[in-house]
């Protein structure tokens, strides 16, 4: 029986589908722990909209109502929440995003002994990241957080319970907070790593496989325990996945619950992906992220008069280039 309870938070209504996202994330990590505490950190409105979901309920150990400032936008209810969870919770717990699937058994968290646990986002050292969050994370906190190995992922966390994590959580609290409302910027991970530079870079790196960005890189994917689907909004036409286009959600929301082809998806997530698909690399992945790469991706997927002098003028682009471009 694994002992490290498991944390997640929650904040949701009927306009959105993370409600949705936790109950696929629950029922997998079910089918490995049946008997694991789980503690979901909500506030007192996404409490009351989850009673309308009882299967749901009973996949938890204990629903916590955290009180949250009244004119926070959903958002901030959700971050301020999350970066709040170690001195809301008693014990050490593994902390999951809801945009996950858990693929196999998590034992072996049970054994670490560090006090802060995450794994680098997008499975990268900071010098390498695709979009580095220096510049920005050096603007909002006006320092220089160069020198840090990791930008880390907060999807999944492990955290220790004493009293170093959680003057480290308090201060996390306060860097998102001045963050979010002195320089508008809402995320948690610019906090998260000016936190962690201030407390002289405490977070251990874990294991890939407990938060394979499956959105980013495949490292990972075929041996993870933890599969993170999080969704990038700003790509489009998500369709070679039904997490990635949000389907098997509202798919959830639409049976008010999980169907017996829901389950198979979850069952067998690494199988999800349409044919045909295919891996990405770096480079491709610039151009895909990039303005004319959605706009050219988009105009091929609808077709009509743009498409057809997108691929006339094609041509002419490329010979251009031949005799214009940088030696």
């Amino acid at each position: 029986m694994m002992k490290t309870q498991i944390v997640y938070t929650l904040i949701s209504s009927e306009k959105d589908y993370f409600l949705e996202e936790l109950w696929v994330s629950l029922y997998s990590l079910r089918q490995f722990h049946p008997e694991a505490t789980v503690k979901v950190l909500v506030d007192e409105s996404t409490k009351e909209y989850m009673n309308r979901f009882p299967k749901l309920c009973e996949l938890i150990t204990d629903i916590v109502i955290v009180p949250v400032p009244d004119h926070y936008n959903a958002k901030q209810r959700s971050r301020v929440i999350k970066t709040t969870v170690r001195n809301v919770i008693v014990g050490a717990y593994l902390f999951i995003d809801t945009d996950t699937v858990i693929c196999k058994s998590l034992d072996e968290i049970d054994h670490l002994e560090c006090d802060i646990a995450a794994v680098p986002d997008g499975h990268l050292l900071l010098k390498d990241c695709m979009f580095p969050p220096t510049h920005a994370t050096n603007l909002i906190f006006n320092t220089d957080v160069s020198d840090s190995k990791y930008w880390f992922n907060s999807g999944v966390m492990f955290v220790a319970d004493n009293e170093r994590t959680r003057k480290f959580y308090q201060k996390w609290n306060e860097n998102w907070t001045y963050s979010c409302f002195e320089k508008g910027q809402s995320q948690d991970q610019p906090a998260l790593l000016f936190t962690d530079k201030e407390f002289g870079y405490v977070i251990t790196e874990l294991p890939g496989i407990y938060n394979a960005q499956v959105a980013m890189s495949l490292k990972y994917f075929a041996d993870a325990a933890i599969v993170h689907w999080w969704h990038m909004s700003f790509i489009e036409n998500q369709d070679y996945s039904p997490y990635f286009s949000l389907q098997i959600y509202k798919d959830v929301k639409k049976f008010k619950g999980l169907s017996e082809e829901t389950i198979e998806l979850i069952k067998h997530c690494k199988q999800s992906f349409a044919s045909p698909s295919m891996p990405v690399g770096k480079e491709h992945i610039y151009f895909l992220f990039s303005p004319a790469g959605k706009i050219f991706n988009r105009i091929f997927k609808e077709g009509g008069v743009a498409c057809f002098l997108m691929n006339k003028c094609a041509s002419i682009l490329e010979k251009i280039h031949k005799y214009t471009k940088k030696k």
